[in-house]
């Protein structure tokens, strides 16, 4: 038998320990020092190994100016702020020896500012706007702060910045609210969450560019107070309070939220600073009590070993073990993704999670309307040539697809081919139809069962240029999805009335598999004949459901945020799209469903 490293070329690593896995998904929270002020609703400023906590409040009514620097380790006591206050929002910015905090509560609201150069503070020229609850962030000479809380409770939209010498307003926040988790700079920066209301909180995001604010993806859970860290498009927001304290901590990579590592303990109303690779929240207030404790996040070091997507080892010389994203797909989840131009259902969906389109559909008629994703928005194209709903599509990514089938007045053979710029009609299928399943590429394409006037079990192969009938389905039915990546490998699942039959495809025929737990139509599919999703559709009612199919079995993951029937999919199982579809409405919401590599053991016979 030849050994893995004459088939391969090299051997498998023997390993003393685990390399841990790098990156902000690889980060954790551990316990950090304690401080001498027992405190929530606090400044903070500077990073994890030169950090400030200063103000808050230590009992009912009481704010302190207590201030405390931290040098990774151990917290210090430094000069008080000139006026004891607290803030509920992430608020300061600056640096260790030159950091700036403004407004806040006293109690009373105030609109005064105070600049520390490391041992003092000093008041400068107060804000335009008296308000608590402001969001901020920046240095002391270029300092931005956004919404806020009047003194009746009325939530602000006003955005100041800070030169170093006075404030001016700029361009006001979409959303008027409070208590963001907000980072950044003041010429780029995020203002996360918060509360809208009274009463309510909200998820809502938007991104300052210099100049304005522009609504971008929310995050997955909503929440006021929470703690935040980073920049532009590397940081994050950690604990706060929903109706309870929380201690999800979500990522943001400048186009989506993940989220990563928890807190070790739900709070909110913590001061907090840093980066997305290191970084400290302070203090705060859990179900129990305010706290004097500080949390710190960590990411690998440099000089440690990481782990990367494909690696296999030995672990200790005697466990298998691999690292991928494949072993972590039963614990992804759906996020939000850019909203299409057009709402329509019925539609067909083709290639990846960042390189997708979506095609044709039924609004209040059949429609040729085309849209590519790019992973963050979406762009009308050129419009197919015929007019149709029930599609269905294969291909590898938006430049590059296929559409065949679907209803007009009546079931239509058209195929259509997409070369990134123009639809060119191509030779028709064999049996015209709607409602079937797809796997493959532009040029080498399965498409299996739908309606042809009744349900069917007829299965084509594309070539690149005719369509050829080969075996049929084991069970003849319509409005049910597939998926795969050949004609030659491909999965079908689902169709009417509510069926949980699932067969795969090996070339030549298809074999009956294990079902799916819950029998649905008009669902869609991602990934192909060894890992898949199934999501959505219609079981009795609209539902959010996904399952996960890894080769063997189907098993229930995390769902979709919003249930919906007839909706489109695309073909990589570990970064799945679910765009369009029927709520109670039409819709042009997208989500995107991510799975983060996982360390796994690996069984070998």
């Amino acid at each position: 038998m030849a050994t893995y490293k004459e088939i391969k070329g090299v051997t498998v690593q023997t390993l003393d320990s685990d390399p841990v896995i790098g990156g902000v998904t690889g980060g954790s929270w551990s316990s950090g020092g304690t401080t001498n002020t027992t405190a929530n609703s606090r400044f903070g400023f500077g990073t994890l190994t030169a950090g400030v906590a200063c103000g808050g409040n230590t009992g009912p009514g009481t704010m302190t100016g207590t201030t405390e620097k931290y040098d990774g380790t151990s917290w210090t006591e430094s000069g008080d702020l000139n006026l004891s206050r607290n803030n509920e929002a992430s608020g300061g910015g600056g640096t260790q020896t030159a950091g700036i905090v403004a407004s806040g509560n006293l109690p009373g609201v105030t609109a005064d500012t105070e600049t520390f150069n490391g041992s003092s503070w000093t008041e400068v020229a107060d804000m335009n706007q008296t308000r608590t609850s402001l969001s901020s962030d920046g240095t002391s000479t270029a300092f931005i702060g956004a919404g806020g809380t009047a003194p009746g409770g009325t939530r602000y939209n006003q955005t100041e910045i800070y030169n170093g010498s006075s404030w001016t307003e700029v361009a006001d926040l979409n959303t008027s609210r409070g208590r963001q988790g907000f980072f950044g700079i003041s010429t780029a920066c995020i203002s996360a969450t918060g509360t809208a209301g009274p009463p309510g909180n909200t998820a809502a995001v938007e991104q300052w560019d210099g100049s304005s604010w522009t609504e971008i993806a929310e995050v997955n859970s909503a929440r006021e107070a929470g703690a935040r860290a980073g920049t532009y498009t590397d940081g994050f927001i950690t604990g706060g309070s929903t109706t309870a304290y929380v201690a999800t901590t979500e990522y943001w990579n400048g186009s989506a939220w993940t989220e990563i590592a928890d807190l070790s303990t739900a709070k909110s109303g913590m001061g907090s600073a840093g980066s997305s690779s290191a970084s400290f929240v302070a203090n705060g207030v859990d179900p129990s009590s305010r706290l004097n404790t500080s949390e710190e996040w960590t990411t690998a070091p440099v000089t440690a070993a990481v782990l990367t997507e494909g690696d296999l080892f030995l672990s200790g010389g005697t466990g298998l073990k691999g690292f991928g994203k494949a072993a972590g797909i039963s614990a992804g989840s759906w996020a939000s993704g850019g909203s299409m131009n057009t709402a329509r259902r019925l539609t067909s969906g083709s290639g990846t999670q960042t390189s997708s389109n979506c095609i044709s559909g039924y609004v209040t008629a059949a429609v040729a309307q085309v849209e590519n994703y790019d992973g963050t928005s979406w762009t009308e194209v050129a419009e197919l040539n015929t007019s149709r709903y029930g599609t269905s599509a294969a291909g590898v990514d938006n430049t590059s697809s296929l559409v065949f089938g679907g209803y007009t007045t009546t079931n239509v053979a058209n195929t259509e081919s997409w070369n990134g710029s123009a639809w060119t009609e191509v030779n028709d299928l064999n049996t015209a139809r709607h409602y079937g399943g797809a796997s493959g590429v532009q040029g080498d394409a399965l498409y299996m069962g739908g309606n042809s006037g009744s349900a069917t079990g007829v299965t084509e192969k594309w070539n690149g240029s005719t369509w050829t009938e080969v075996s049929d389905l084991n069970t003849a039915r319509a409005s049910g999805d597939g998926c795969g990546q050949t004609s030659t490998a491909a999965i079908f699942f689902g169709g009417e009335p509510n069926k949980n039959e699932t067969e795969t495809w090996d070339g030549s025929s298809w074999t009956e598999v294990n079902n799916l737990n819950e029998g649905r139509e008009h669902l869609a599919a991602s990934g192909n004949v060894s890992l898949a999703l199934g999501f959505g559709g219609n079981d009795g009612s609209n539902t959010a459901n996904t399952e996960f199919w890894n080769g063997t079995s189907w098993t229930e993951i995390n769902n979709l945020s919003t249930a919906r029937t007839t909706l489109q999919g695309s073909s990589q199982a570990v970064s799945g799209l679910a765009a369009a579809g029927l709520t109670t409405t039409v819709v042009t919401n997208t989500e995107e469903f991510t799975a983060d590599a996982t360390l796994s053991t690996v069984t070998v016979s």
